[in-house]
């Protein structure tokens, strides 16, 4: 847990005040009667104060004047995620929020949440390790460290040192008398005197009859074997059914657990499906700034582009030369006029020559390519005045045709230009985009329908919630040490039924044999009736004697187990509160004192001197007042970390090293720094000694010096960079 920020209102001497905290190492310094006192005083009670309960110590802390009770606001993150702590004395209200808002305002739920972050449950435990001051240094809270260690060990409510003492004290109860004389025998020693006693007044009237003394020792050997098979099938009976109901409680947590499991997918898929209608709504709002592009539009785009399409290919058409056009080529009819002229030339020439047959056909040959000249002429002018027209006609139609081709054109650059679009393909891809964000935005929204099925997702997450303490409890039960020794393996079970029905069998068959014994009992009981009543009361005594043997032989038996598991499990706590102090303490020390141990039971510090030659016990005078105050403090910053449970709450250091040297101090701030590694440090001094290790300098001035209130302490933060802090963890893994 990193504590961020502290805001206070009618709190003693801060009467509206805000501190901002760093990781690693924050020094407090300021006289004394400046408000160190209250800072801290004030951190505690925002980590364990109940509002809800006007305690005088509540009204203590009430600022002089005030008409109303403190409030106390604490900010601060675990595994990186923030949270608001806020304790109203004066509506005794306390609530928790995290980053996105949500609430806890139980202060049950708000205590447990903080307890599991700080992993000191009690403000007893915290006041025992994590906070130092430096007028209770050396007073560790031994009752408060014993009473967890103890819970550590039997996994109960009750400190097992004391139902260790109770359980020795019940078995010399039990055998008070029975190894020796004692002036208030026991109820061993008791029974075993009231069946002797019983047994030899019923010596002496045994002359009623052989007959009947053995059916009476019969009668009596029966019954206690009956007895003893009733109480071992109970015995086995109970075991079994405790079984029975560890494979219930392991049901149980598999179907909560699938449960769990579905439900966090569940809340998963909720969140993830929230995020992305979130990213569809952001993106329609985008896509729908300049208007919605209706299907109409666009279909009416596409028409007019088709039209301009059609027009464009007819004045192309239009455009084309004529390729049918048919006429006689100019030079050959100049060839046949040049043919024509010369033949007449000739024909001429030949008949004035006297050559008149030749001369006659040449004339008419001339003649016949003259008319051939001409009539492709004539052919010649008649075909060019029909391509002529048809060429008028065709300009005409192209005229009309590209004026409807720029017409189009203009209405389709009107109607596009209202759209938004440079371009038809924009629009089409707008409308595209615009259809699939709708579709994908109306899937979304029946996916969550279909997740949430008609429930809040507060229900969902409170259901959730619900299911995993559920489970907290279940595995608790399940990995209790009771549980845990009483568990059989499937093998184990079966082989108990075998026995429960045997012993089942067995129990019946002696009862019927006990009830025909007890017929001829009272058969052959003719004048035997005070006989009969001996050795009844010696049968009952002796019943009675064998129940406080076997009760006897119970205690022992948890007695030992009991004994075993805690010198188990202490001599664990025990060394690692051994080898964290000792490192503590060489470091303090500067190597000169390098061992520390925990005595057994009671918690009773010593240290080993080189000096001495031995163990020595930190106290004045045999060692110095800054060497006791040393010992002690490595002693509670090691309890931190085995009661913790592997959280790190911050530490809270009232001037512990006031009676330290300049060397001591110089180790005293290597000291803080290496525990700012795992550890949030608050370190309230009056002297400037540890300002230069510390990430953040809280200067606090005389009270007197502010007439109302501390709006902003005066903070110094040294330039380096901040220690690394190993994550508490998930805070509601025990969380919503």
């Amino acid at each position: 847990m990193i504590l961020k920020a502290l805001h206070l209102r009618r709190f003693r001497g801060l009467d509206h005040a805000a501190f901002t905290f760093a990781r690693g190492v924050n020094v407090i310094v300021g006289p004394n009667e400046a408000g160190k006192s209250t800072l801290r005083a004030a951190l505690r009670t925002a980590m364990y104060s109940n509002p809800a309960t006007a305690s005088p110590k509540v009204v203590e802390d009430q600022t002089w004047g005030a008409t109303e009770l403190p409030v106390v606001v604490l900010e601060f993150e675990v595994d990186g995620k923030p949270f608001i702590l806020t304790k109203d004395f004066s509506q005794r209200k306390a609530s928790l929020t995290d980053s996105s808002g949500r609430p806890w305002e139980q202060y049950k739920v708000v205590q447990e949440r903080m307890g599991a972050a700080l992993g000191l449950a009690t403000e007893a435990l915290f006041d025992a390790t994590a906070q130092v001051v430096q007028a209770e240094l050396e007073r560790t809270h031994l009752n408060s460290i014993a009473k967890e260690l103890g819970q550590k060990v039997s996994g109960a409510g009750e400190d097992v040192i004391t139902a260790i003492r109770r359980l020795d004290q019940a078995v010399k109860d039990l055998e008070r008398g029975t190894k020796g004389l004692a002036k208030e025998p026991g109820l061993l020693r008791s029974l075993e005197e009231r069946v002797k006693a019983l047994q030899a007044d019923a010596e002496r009237l045994r002359s009623a009859g052989t007959e009947l003394e053995r059916k009476q020792q019969d009668l009596a050997r029966v019954r206690t074997e009956r007895a003893a098979l009733a109480e071992t099938l109970a015995t086995t009976l109970a075991l079994l059914e405790a079984n029975r109901g560890l494979l219930r409680l392991e049901s149980d947590a598999a179907a909560l657990r699938r449960e769990e499991a579905m439900l966090d997918e569940k809340v998963g898929k909720i969140e993830t499906t929230l995020s992305r209608i979130a990213e569809l709504d952001k993106a329609l709002e985008t896509a729908t700034a300049s208007g919605v592009i209706e299907e109409e539009t666009v279909q009416a785009l596409r028409l007019r582009r088709e039209r301009i399409a059609m027009k464009g290919a007819d004045a192309a058409a239009l455009r084309a030369p004529e390729a049918d056009r048919q006429t006689v080529p100019s030079g050959r009819r100049s060839v046949l006029a040049i043919i024509a002229a010369g033949l007449l030339i000739a024909g001429a020439a030949a008949y004035l020559a006297g050559l008149r047959v030749p001369g006659i056909a040449s004339v008419i040959g001339g003649a016949l390519a003259a008319g051939v000249a001409y009539a492709s002429a004539r052919r010649a002018t008649e075909l060019l005045r029909l391509a002529e027209a048809r060429r008028l006609d065709r300009q005409t139609r192209l005229a009309t045709v590209e004026a409807e081709e720029a017409q189009e054109r203009v209405e389709f650059a009107e109607h596009l230009q209202q759209t938004g679009c440079g371009s038809l393909q924009e629009a089409e891809q707008r409308l595209r985009a615009y259809r699939t964000l709708a579709d994908d935005r109306r899937r979304a929204a029946d996916l969550l329908a279909a997740l949430r099925e008609g429930s809040a997702d507060e229900t969902i997450v409170d259901r959730r919630n619900t299911l995993r303490r559920d489970l907290f409890v279940i595995d608790e039960r399940l990995n209790a040490p009771d549980s845990t020794q009483r568990r059989l393996t499937p093998l184990e079970f079966q082989s108990h039924e075998r026995d429960a029905e045997r012993l089942a069998k067995d129990v019946s068959a002696v009862e019927e044999q006990e009830r025909r014994l007890g017929w001829e009992v009272e058969r052959l009981a003719y004048d035997a009736e005070t006989l009969a009543s001996l050795e009844e009361q010696a049968h009952e005594a002796g019943e009675a004697l064998a129940a406080a043997h076997n009760r006897l032989a119970v205690y022992k038996a948890a007695l030992d187990g009991l004994t075993e598991a805690r010198r188990q499990a202490e001599v664990e706590y025990r060394q690692i509160v051994e080898t964290r102090a000792s490192e503590y303490v060489q470091i303090l020390s500067e190597g000169r004192y390098k061992r520390l141990q925990v005595e057994r039971g009671s918690m009773k510090v010593v240290v080993w001197s080189d000096e001495a030659g031995g163990w020595v016990e930190p106290k004045e005078p045999h060692l110095s007042r800054g060497t006791v105050d040393l010992v002690y403090l490595s002693v509670r910053l090691a309890l931190v970390d085995v009661l913790a449970g592997g959280r790190h709450p911050p530490l809270l250091l009232d001037d512990p090293f006031v009676t330290f040297d300049d060397t001591r101090r110089a180790a005293a701030a290597r000291l803080l720094k290496e525990l700012s590694r795992t550890h949030q440090v608050f370190l309230f001094t009056c002297n400037r000694h540890f300002d230069a290790g510390a990430e953040l300098v809280i200067e606090l001035p005389l009270a007197a010096a502010i007439p109302q209130a501390i709006s902003e302490p005066a903070a110094r933060t040294v330039s380096r960079p901040e220690a690394e802090v190993s994550p508490v963890g998930p805070l509601w893994d025990q969380s919503p």
